[in-house]
């Protein structure tokens, strides 16, 4: 689908009140905003939507150079804010510009497939009861990532992100954590859902004030889910719907190694704060 295209069918949709608002934070993310942005109008979109992408004061050319052009041509809705405001922050600043029925919180690594969103509306439609909604994600080599959760005690968190993992009796628990002994091709209730792709209705997610910005980075999207339970809502894993999440596994290397790295110490300091909020 080429650019003169695109733009057709954002102006189409324009004036009709959207039945889902889109919201990308970018923060660097080079080359991944234009891959998602094209994606996503590749797939089929049979309802009127807006396209939010929300800069959170980056400082790379490239990532802001295309989405200030994709801008101008409509089809996105750029957003700066002046500061890195985290993943939670920078989601709830877009939110706040947000007309749609639902919302959808979408990493700029993740590329939709053919109806995607569709499907995914479908079926939170006719299930009231459902807070948040998130499909299967599928690294590009196509193997399944975990990307539901148990609630989970700070040591799993531990062990997951250092060689301890490896331990035997260690590493059960953390596949019981991560739930590798689930068939991740059933939809099913669950306790947290990774942040990558989240599909809420808008109206829930102002009543229960978005994500926590204590949190900079990490944890704010099992925060969420818990606190959208405790509304009681259900949290829903819905591998009807695959999308390609083009992220970087975290865990592996030396202690010494992930001690140094700076992101190690975000997910510390936000483990921290999800722990003593939820104890």
């Amino acid at each position: 689908m080429n650019q003169q295209t695109l733009s057709n069918n954002v102006s189409s949709k324009a004036d009709a009140r959207p039945k889902v608002s889109v919201i990308m934070l970018n923060f660097n993310s080079k080359y991944f905003p234009k891959m998602c942005v094209e994606a996503f109008y590749n797939s089929k979109i049979e309802f009127p939507f807006e396209f939010i992408a929300v800069d959170n004061a980056s400082t790379e050319p490239m990532s802001i150079g295309y989405l200030e052009q994709a801008a101008k041509e409509g089809l996105v809705k750029l957003v700066k804010s002046p500061k890195n405001l985290g993943f939670g922050g920078g989601n709830n600043f877009g939110a706040a510009n947000a007309r749609g029925e639902y919302i959808l919180i979408m990493n700029p690594d993740i590329f939709v497939n053919e109806d995607s969103l569709g499907k995914m509306i479908s079926y939170i439609e006719s299930h009231r009861d459902v807070g948040i909604l998130a499909p299967k994600l599928v690294y590009p080599d196509g193997q399944v990532q975990d990307s539901c959760r148990r609630l989970m005690k700070f040591r799993d968190l531990v062990i997951k992100r250092t060689p301890l993992r490896l331990l035997p009796g260690l590493n059960k628990r953390v596949e019981k954590y991560t739930m590798q002994d689930f068939n991740h091709n059933e939809i099913q209730e669950v306790d947290l859902l990774v942040g990558a792709c989240l599909l809420l209705p808008s109206d829930l997610y102002r009543e229960i004030g978005g994500f926590d910005e204590r949190y900079f980075l990490f944890m704010e999207d099992f925060d969420l889910c818990r606190t959208v339970r405790k509304a009681g809502r259900k949290v829903i894993y819905y591998p009807e719907v695959a999308v390609t999440h083009n992220h970087k596994r975290l865990s592996g290397g030396s202690i010494l190694k992930l001690l140094t790295r700076k992101v190690f110490w975000h997910h510390v300091n936000s483990a921290i704060k999800y722990f003593w909020k939820w104890k």
